[in-house]
């Protein structure tokens, strides 16, 4: 953790291990095999899954690390700026096409022997599994839709479609940032569920979202906005701020209640409480945050 910092940095914060790489031959030489899941680590999961799903009433959600922090990565374009850079990845999917093709081609194999493995092995007592890429910023997507479909759509379709066909798992998406355009292009691919629903980002209005896609997809998220509301308005404030998304977002069903994202360090405890209270009180069916 940096000094006076709040989180734990990512071994992606420092150099890019294909950052200097020139040719398709460089990206095969490359050791991939520290990315795929091990035995072990499979049997710890089976263990640890069995023993909740036995033991508690939740609903269980499988979350994975990202492959270059020595978890099994379960998206592409994080990991293609962890692995090259932020603007070197971005210049590939743009200007070094057949580069980005052969580290995607290897991130694929990666990632489909690690998605039929942990469906296999968590089937029984899993009922969600987490995705994830982080496509927006606070202004727009980091990429087109023209430039998701070609590099990024028919390789999430492909391994949504494996979960679909071996378990009854529903697929949860983590993207934070405005990435409204991008919804409609994983909803297609095969998404249930996206997170975190960034409120505060340009074109993620909740009523805008409701409207266009609450018929197709769970809003998991979006329920306080963490970085304008939660860390610096009056409980009262945040009250009436959090019955509002409920009354937007969970008419109809396809909504489960969180921030958005992390709750920050500056944030009053008395706001936190404020902000579960008003779930718990409001955030039943019939919905009544009036």
């Amino acid at each position: 953790m940096p000094k006076k910092g709040y989180y734990f940095e990512g071994f992606n914060r420092v150099k890019p291990p294909l950052g200097d790489i020139n040719s398709v031959s460089d990206v095969k030489n490359y050791d991939w095999s520290s990315a795929k899941i091990s035995t072990e680590h499979l049997e710890f999961l089976k263990k640890r899954a069995e023993w909740l799903y036995k033991n508690t009433d939740y609903a269980l959600l499988f979350f994975s690390g990202y492959a270059y922090l020595g978890g099994c990565a379960m998206g592409f374009h994080e990991w293609g700026q962890g692995l090259r850079g932020w603007a070197k990845w971005l210049a590939d999917l743009r200007v070094r096409k057949p580069l980005a093709e052969a580290i995607l081609d290897q991130m694929m194999e990666i990632l489909k022997y690690n998605v039929e493995n942990i469906v296999s092995t968590l089937k029984d007592y899993v009922q969600v599994i987490a995705f994830g890429d982080d496509f927006g910023t606070e202004e727009g997507p980091q990429i087109s839709v023209e430039i998701f479909r070609e590099f990024y759509k028919h390789r999430f379709e492909e391994l949504f479609s494996i979960v679909k066909r071996r378990s009854k798992m529903f697929i949860y998406f983590h993207s934070c940032g405005s990435i409204y355009p991008i919804i409609k292009e994983l909803i297609d691919a095969g998404i249930d569920a996206i997170n975190p629903v960034q409120i505060s980002a340009k074109g993620m209005d909740p009523e805008k979202l409701k409207r266009d896609y609450g018929e197709q997809v769970t809003f998991w998220g979006g329920g306080a906005d963490t970085q304008h509301v939660l860390p610096f308005a009056k409980p009262d404030e945040v009250v009436e701020h959090v019955k509002k998304l409920i009354k937007i977002f969970a008419p109809g069903g396809g909504f489960v209640f969180a921030s958005v994202h992390n709750i920050q360090p500056p944030t009053p405890p008395e706001n936190i409480v404020a902000m579960f209270e008003t779930a718990y009180k409001y955030g039943k069916y019939p919905i009544r945050a009036s």
